[in-house]
C-alpha cells in the first residue's frame, strides 16, 4: 500500500451540530455555508426550526426565542470556536450560537430521552420521620415558647448597682432659679391650682 492509498483510505470528517437562537435571514446563513468552504465543507443539512421555548436548552440567557438547528460535515478540522468567528463575520452574534460535536450531541439527547422524570409534587415518596425526628421537630417548633415565657418575669442587673433616676428639662425644680433670670420657676402643682 503506497502512501496515496493510506491518505485515501484514512481520510476523516468532522461533522458539527449547529444551533442558532432567534430569527436567521437566508442571505446571512447562505453567506455563512459559504464562508465554510474555508474547510473543505463535504455537507450541510436543511435548517430545522423549534418552536419558541421560553428557555431554550444551552442558552440561558435568551428566553422565548426559536432555534435554528443543522448539521456540518467538513473535510478539513476545524474547531467550535473557529465555525463560531465564521458566523461572527458573516454577521451572526456568537452570544446566539452552539456549535457541538454532532455524536456528542446525539449522545446527549440520548442520556436526556432516557432519563425518566419521576418527580411528582403531588404525592412525595419520602420516609416516615422516626420517633427521634418527630421530638426532635416538636421540641423545635415548641422553643419559642420558653423564650417568650421568660421574657416578662426577665430582671436584670446593672453593673455598678442602682442608678439614680433620670432628671429632664420638664421637670420642674419648684422654687429655684431660672438659669436666664432670678425669676422662680413655679412648681407643676403650683401651675395647675
Amino acid at each position: 500500500m503506497n502512501l496515496t492509498d493510506y491518505i485515501a483510505e484514512s481520510k476523516k470528517q468532522y461533522t458539527y451540530k449547529v444551533k442558532i437562537a432567534g430569527e436567521l435571514d437566508a442571505e446571512v446563513l447562505e453567506h455563512f455555508k459559504q464562508s465554510l468552504a474555508k474547510y473543505d465543507m463535504d455537507s450541510c443539512t436543511a435548517v430545522k426550526k423549534t418552536p419558541i421555548t421560553k428557555n431554550p436548552l444551552g442558552f440561558p440567557d435568551l428566553e422565548n426565542v426559536e432555534l435554528n438547528i443543522f448539521d456540518v460535515t467538513l473535510n478539513y478540522p476545524a474547531n467550535s470556536g473557529q465555525i463560531i468567528e465564521m458566523a461572527r463575520i458573516c454577521g451572526i452574534s456568537p452570544a446566539k450560537m452552539i456549535v457541538v460535536d454532532k455524536d456528542w450531541d446525539e449522545s446527549m439527547q440520548a442520556e436526556a430521552d432516557r432519563t425518566e422524570d419521576t418527580t411528582r409534587l403531588e404525592t412525595p415518596e419520602y420516609p416516615k420521620n422516626t420517633k427521634e425526628q418527630d421530638d426532635a421537630s416538636k421540641k423545635y417548633s415548641e422553643s419559642f415558647k420558653d423564650i417568650v415565657g421568660n421574657a416578662a418575669s426577665t430582671a436584670f442587673t446593672v453593673a455598678g448597682g442602682k442608678t439614680p433616676k433620670a432628671k429632664f428639662n420638664t421637670d420642674a425644680d419648684g422654687g429655684k432659679d431660672s438659669p436666664f433670670s432670678k425669676v422662680k420657676i413655679p412648681s407643676a402643682e403650683e401651675i395647675l391650682k
